[in-house]
């Protein structure tokens, strides 16, 4: 082939396959009219599925509130007072149609009051269900009187300690209220194939048999917690569960709407256009093998060659073709090119090697750098706090621990001056005082006691024997069951014993204070497998939840309504600067226990 001739060949294939895209554009715009209105007809049905199902949320929930309603305000505490208000339940149901019935069942499921016309309308085991589940619960669909369809929910209502509840029969008739008219029909249904509502036949009455086949097909495509686009022949159209009531949702339309001018012809003609379409593409499929072979395959052997190249294998290169045309003289400048790019990527390869060695160092140094930088911050802002701490302390102490020695002096003359005939009320007026003067001061010596820096004393002891002292000194209340077990032999540690006892006497205190009600304290010294000794402190109180066993060592932090938050970071602190390790384990429901490592006095540094 002479220089030329390829450039005429390209052309000629390119202006024959130019066919193909004129051929098939007036289908694919035939298509493309289709998809777009289809799609558009769907986000219609879509939207009118979502109403609907909101309609329906709606029936059930504002029933539902209407009950709940009634049950606030007449709060039953047990079956006796249900027949008292007797007259009231009659009432209620007799002035809101949307009640036909309600029965009260206890936590058995067993029914032991209904109020509502006879027969007894029966609910089924779903409802009953709602003892476990603790939620509004639609089902029992049934006919009424056969007259029409109605349907129960339930909810739970509390009498004393024990979990009953209440079930409502309401009329089906009225779900009409709650489904707008939008674009398309709506059929709703529930999973066994029983037709509830129909845009074209209204609320069901029990008697109904349309839509068989539809609800049949459409119960097999149906997805919780999604909307899925279903075709049911010449109906288009999106199904959805509704979450509520489980009840199936379907908006659809005729697909006609969906097909134009271009559609029809299509259908009238797709025998002869997919002839059409097979021969060109035979056509442009031989015409891709025939150009492949002249042009595409030299293409191929240079493109595996620049990556044998890339790869570092260039004694792997592939033979070059070199025809007497454009291929060859192309063929002949990548050669030379390839020989260019052996040198370079040598080059690059070892500069890459430099660059990564020069990467990684900086790396290293950038991390530790920053880890420095870190520790620099906490340690900044650590000291800033406890600055500001002090600083607030200092005011505190002047400000307001002075004036409330002098209204606890005052206090005390004016009883003197009453002695033992004051009111009964002005003397409990007068020990609230106190109480509330003793507070102030406790938080404020709280406050004082962390923001307070003093030289440490330190000094070796025994810990069991420093545990059982600082117990007999503690006031532990009467509902709370101590009880120890301390290690026999010595333990001997260094601490300054004034900073542990505080730490020691917090953890006490929270323990006492989440046990109002009584509990037990166990407090047990031990020797680890580490070679390390223990002090445990733990409670049989509600335990701390995950989230919170962080915070509580923030200073002011608390979750109690009265308090300053540092009783537990005073803990952290005295432990930090004890050298002590500090650990927390806790379970909700079970309880909480607070554990003191030392270092044993022979083992420290």
């Amino acid at each position: 082939m002479r220089k030329g001739q390829l450039k005429k060949l390209i052309f000629f294939s390119l202006i024959v396959t130019a066919f193909l895209p004129l051929l098939l554009s007036f289908f694919f715009t035939h298509r493309a009219e289709e998809e777009l209105l289809k799609g558009e007809e769907l986000n219609l049905l879509k939207n009118f599925n979502l109403v609907i199902s909101k309609g329906v949320d709606s029936y059930f929930q504002n029933n539902s509130l209407l009950l709940n309603n009634f049950l606030t305000i007449h709060t039953f505490h047990d079956r006796t007072d249900i027949n008292l208000t007797h007259k009231d339940i009659s009432d209620f149901i007799r002035e809101n149609s949307e009640f036909v019935s309600l029965a009260f069942f206890d936590s058995s499921a067993k029914e032991y009051a209904y109020f509502g016309p006879s027969p007894k309308f029966k609910f089924n085991q779903e409802i009953k269900d709602t003892i476990q589940t603790g939620a509004l619960t639609v089902g029992s669909l049934g006919v009424v009187k056969n007259k029409g369809l109605s349907v129960a929910i339930a909810i739970k209502n509390s009498f004393l300690n024990k979990t009953h509840f209440v079930a409502a029969q309401i009329p089906l008739e009225n779900l009409s209220n709650y489904l707008p008219v939008g674009r398309g029909n709506v059929l709703v249904f529930t999973k066994n194939g029983f037709l509830i509502y129909s845009s074209e036949e209204g609320i069901n009455t029990g008697n109904s048999n349309s839509y068989k086949k539809e609800m049949s097909i459409l119960a097999t495509k149906a997805e919780e917690d999604a909307i899925v686009s279903v075709q049911i022949d010449d109906n288009i159209g999106v199904l959805s569960v509704n979450n509520l009531s489980g009840w199936l949702i379907y908006t659809y339309d005729s697909t006609d709407k969906v097909e134009g001018g271009l559609i029809g012809l299509y259908k009238r003609f797709y025998k002869e256009i997919i002839i059409i379409i097979v021969i060109v593409l035979l056509f442009a499929l031989f015409m891709s093998f025939y150009v492949s072979g002249i042009m595409v395959e030299p293409l191929n052997i240079m493109t595996k060659a620049f990556k044998k190249i890339e790869q570092g294998k260039a004694d792997q290169i592939p033979d070059l073709p070199f025809p007497d045309n454009e291929i060859g003289a192309l063929s002949i400048a990548f050669a030379k090119m390839i020989d260019s790019l052996k040198i370079r990527f040598d080059e690059l390869r070892q500069e890459r090697e430099d660059l990564e060695g020069l990467n990684q160092s900086l790396q290293i140094r950038v991390g530790s750098r920053t880890k420095e930088l870190k520790t620099a911050l906490n340690e900044l802002i650590k000291k800033e706090r406890l600055a500001a701490i002090g600083q607030m302390a200092s005011i505190v102490s002047h400000e307001i621990k002075n004036p409330l020695a002098v209204i606890k002096n005052a206090v005390y003359l004016i009883k003197t001056r009453l002695g033992s005939g004051a009111d009964v009320k002005v003397a409990k007026n007068f020990k609230v005082i106190d109480e509330e003067i003793n507070q102030a001061n406790s938080i404020i010596e709280e406050i004082l006691g962390y923001a307070r820096n003093r030289e440490q004393i330190l000094t070796t002891i025994d810990l069991s024997l420093y545990a059982r002292e600082t117990l007999s000194s503690y006031p532990i209340p009467q509902n709370i069951q101590l009880t120890t077990y301390f290690y026999t032999e010595d333990l001997p540690v260094t601490i300054d014993t004034e900073e542990m006892k505080q730490a020691l006497r917090n953890v006490i205190a929270n323990a006492i204070e989440v046990m109002p009600d009584g509990g037990m304290l166990v407090v047990k010294t031990k020797l680890l497998k580490d070679g390390r000794a223990s002090l445990s402190v733990t409670d049989s109180g509600p335990g701390i939840p995950e989230d919170l066993q962080e915070q509580i060592f923030t200073p002011f932090f608390t979750t109690k309504a009265r308090g300053t938050g540092l009783g537990l970071a005073v803990v952290k602190k005295v432990c930090t600067r004890n050298k002590v390790e500090f650990k927390l384990k806790s379970e909700v429901g079970k309880g909480t226990k607070m554990t003191f490592v030392f270092k044993l006095a022979d083992k420290q540094l």
